[in-house]
């Protein structure tokens, strides 16, 4: 990358020798499954931060609750309440088990603003207008994510949020959340 596009600066991103990655610097994020990956690959690899939307996904796995590379303030999710991972509780189980209660509690997008609370875990109840099946992908940053009636992106301050917020800023910790049933 680092020939095809200089004006990148992609060399940061390296060590000095170029022989390997500067992990401290990468974030990993995916999206559903994608998240399960980011969330998976962070627990055996150190990395700046990892961004879940809508996931993990690995609801009646445990390995969430395993010895992590990455410690729980670098991991940020974001769902919609409506996604069917939310609502059978595989995102709060998945949460729990990766610690980030440890984090700030879950702050609805919705009802608060930057920087919410310093939580890990955010959710979205905005209205779908009908599309239930947009309550899976209408987080992810990306042409299909929700609008408001202006056409501009619903929730951009949530993506520079998961993205650029200091991992050193942390919510109070909190219990585990009594609504969520951890036993898959």
């Amino acid at each position: 990358l680092q020939k095809e596009n200089p004006q990148g600066r992609w060399g940061q991103f390296l060590t000095n020798d170029q022989s390997d990655l500067r992990w401290e610097k990468v974030i990993m994020a995916g999206s559903s499954h994608g998240s399960t990956t980011a969330a998976r690959f962070s627990m055996h690899q150190s990395v700046d931060r990892v961004v879940m939307f809508c996931g993990p996904r690995d609801n009646t796995e445990t390995w969430q609750g395993g010895r992590s590379a990455t410690p729980p303030h670098r991991f940020f999710g974001f769902t919609h309440v409506l996604d069917k991972g939310w609502q059978e509780d595989h995102y709060c189980r998945s949460w729990q088990l990766l610690k980030l209660n440890q984090c700030g509690d879950v702050v609805n997008v919705e009802k608060s603003s930057p920087p919410y609370e310093n939580t890990r875990r955010l959710i979205t109840d905005c209205d779908l207008k009908g599309n239930v099946r947009q309550a899976h992908s209408g987080v992810v940053p990306k042409q299909s994510a929700f609008k408001n009636a202006e056409g501009v992106f619903r929730h951009e301050a949530v993506w520079k949020y998961l993205f650029l917020h200091p991992v050193d800023k942390i919510g109070e910790a909190v219990g585990q959340d009594a609504d969520c049933e951890m036993t898959p």
